[in-house]
């Protein structure tokens, strides 16, 4: 009795070495094609530089202690820190943004140095985010990723951008 009492025990040992080398094993690859050690944390905590909104055309800046700045960067910590639901391959050309800056509404965002965007794909080196409100590229509500005044292609799809379109109306922007 005392040798299927022993099998027992070993086969679930087994099945949880085994499960632990599976979670580890999926841990370490995500890891590494994200380049984060962290890409299961939620949450954003930089703030911006500076903030832009376009609306038709019309540039409105946003810089800190100006009414307007604090409810913009907790709108967009907001819809950072609800994460992303997936990848999808839109990139803007140099005539795309052009459009998103003079024909629709945008909300544009700077920061001084690159930020940490916690999740499972890489973000590269990233010190501007651009979030297309209205116009081709609003639906599904993504995030372009950019440096330097470039985006790059592969923008996320943000689970939503609800926080910032209230902050948008909130401040007097309308579409």
């Amino acid at each position: 009795m005392s040798r299927s009492r022993r099998a027992g025990t070993n086969a679930i040992q087994l099945f949880i070495i085994l499960a632990g080398f599976v979670l580890l094993a999926y841990y370490l690859m995500v890891s590494l094609t994200s380049r984060d050690l962290l890409w299961f944390l939620r949450g954003f905590w930089d703030e911006p530089t500076r903030i832009v909104v376009y609306q038709a055309g019309q540039p409105t800046e946003f810089l800190p202690d100006q009414a307007g700045y604090d409810e913009l960067v907790a709108a967009i910590k907001a819809s950072l820190a609800e994460g992303f639901a997936r990848l999808s391959s839109t990139g803007f050309s140099e005539q795309t943004l052009q459009k998103a800056h003079t024909q629709h509404v945008t909300l544009e965002a700077f920061f001084a140095h690159p930020v940490e965007i916690h999740t499972w794909f890489p973000t590269g080196r990233t010190t501007q985010v651009l979030f297309p409100i209205t116009g081709p590229h609003a639906e599904p509500p993504i995030v372009l990723l950019g440096d330097r005044g470039h985006y790059r292609a592969g923008a996320p799809v943000l689970n939503t951008n609800e926080p910032i379109l209230n902050a948008l109306e909130a401040l007097g922007f309308h579409w």
